[in-house]
């Protein structure tokens, strides 16, 4: 893996510890609890970004450099520093409806277990991919942010990061509700 990807990389695999830490520390209860009826529970919030990465590696996977082989610049570098600076607030935004379609496809499954085992594979596959990747193409354009718009694989990490940390606000606002399963 090329050091300017690793750093990144490392970072991503870092606050991922943060998710498996939760499945290994809390019941099944209290990962399935939801605050009301509109709220998501802690695994809701793992399946979504579970999606998230998905969508975003096969995405990654499939991008032809021969067919769209463009470098991204400053407006791309500004607007991904743009929305991580957004994200680094416990305020709430909508999920694309790209990631909430593609969520109801998936079949994830419900034992938390499970799940991270899935996830767990999807990480191994990204992290192929990324060994892989062509040195040659570090700046330039493989990633469509619904928000930042066209990044490269650096800026798509630190969205992947940022999106992490950013659920993490919401993880400990359903730990502390006041219904939350003991």
């Amino acid at each position: 893996m090329h050091p300017k990807i690793e750093k990144y990389w490392n970072r991503l695999e870092h606050i991922k510890e943060y998710y498996d830490a939760l499945i290994k520390t809390f019941t099944d209860e209290q990962l399935h609890f939801r605050p009301d009826d509109t709220s998501w529970s802690m695994m809701d919030v793992m399946h979504h970004l579970y999606t998230s990465e998905r969508i975003s590696l096969d995405f990654i996977k499939n991008f032809d450099f021969n067919r769209k082989n463009e470098k991204v610049g400053l407006k791309s570098f500004v607007s991904t520093m743009v929305l991580v600076n957004r994200l680094n607030s416990p305020k709430k935004f909508k999920a694309p409806k790209v990631v909430e379609n593609a969520k109801e496809k998936m079949d994830l499954p419900e034992s938390p277990h499970a799940f991270q085992h899935v996830w767990d594979d999807l990480r191994n596959e990204m992290k192929m991919q990324l060994e892989h990747f062509p040195e040659e193409k570090l700046n330039h354009f493989v990633f469509y942010q619904p928000v930042a718009g066209k990044e490269n694989i650096k800026q798509a990490l630190q969205f992947f990061h940022a999106h992490m940390r950013h659920h993490q606000y919401q993880i400990e606002a359903i730990n502390h509700h006041a219904d939350f399963p003991k």
